[in-house]
């Protein structure tokens, strides 16, 4: 095996042990549909509600990871594009393809791990109506924060993975390239699906779904 690659696994694991504390891997996301129905008929209701967000803007910790999941997919529909941009050659574009796939393969979001960490602290609460579901919600905005860095701190290494294959013509453009979409995120304001766990209202109806067992 490559040095850089064993570097990499070698960076990895201590990242996963300091992160997560323990062998907890992160599963497939369990995407919610979005009730656009509801949405419209509260948006349309004139009586002030608490607020539920649907959406947020990207935090520092996403970024690089919505940048290389950017940058696959423009390999994937314009190679010769991508090739010329970042000066690469077609093994280089191979690998740096086949990186960001194993990446986007075992990060693949972490939504039930999170809503169990919820489910946890809200059956393991001993408070009563919404001093309960406040429990489960901070238990879940904490697992989601610590979510968030372990995927930033593992795409740190996904990126000394790719610099370490790259030659010193093409490490310059890719540095360049990261940096510039980096920006170009940050300054647009880019969403993602936020939790949806925000609020009181918010968290009963996710703990009514996903902890009631009656």
């Amino acid at each position: 095996m490559p040095l850089p690659r064993l570097i990499t696994l070698a960076l990895f694991s201590l990242l996963a042990s300091a992160s997560l504390g323990q062998s907890d891997p992160l599963p497939v996301a369990d995407l919610s549909k979005l009730d656009t129905n509801r949405a419209k008929q509260e948006y349309r209701n004139p009586e002030p509600r608490e607020l539920t967000v649907l959406t947020q803007t990207l935090s520092a910790e996403q970024i690089d990871r919505a940048v290389l999941n950017r940058l696959m997919q423009e390999i994937n529909s314009e190679p010769a594009n991508t090739k010329s941009r970042i000066g690469l050659n077609d093994n280089q574009l191979q690998e740096l393809f086949i990186t960001l796939s194993n990446a986007r393969g075992f990060i693949n979001g972490s939504e039930m791990a999170n809503v169990r960490a919820m489910c946890a602290a809200w059956d393991e609460s001993t408070a009563y109506g919404e001093a309960r579901i406040a429990d489960g919600i901070a238990a879940y905005k904490a697992r989601e924060q610590l979510t968030q860095t372990f995927i930033a701190k593992y795409y740190s290494v996904v990126l000394f993975d790719i610099e370490a294959f790259l030659d010193e013509t093409s490490l310059p453009l890719f540095r360049a390239y990261m940096k510039d979409r980096r920006r170009r995120l940050a300054n647009a304001g880019m969403t993602s699906w936020g939790s949806p766990v925000q609020n009181i209202s918010a968290g009963t109806d996710t703990i009514d779904f996903h902890c009631r067992t009656n």
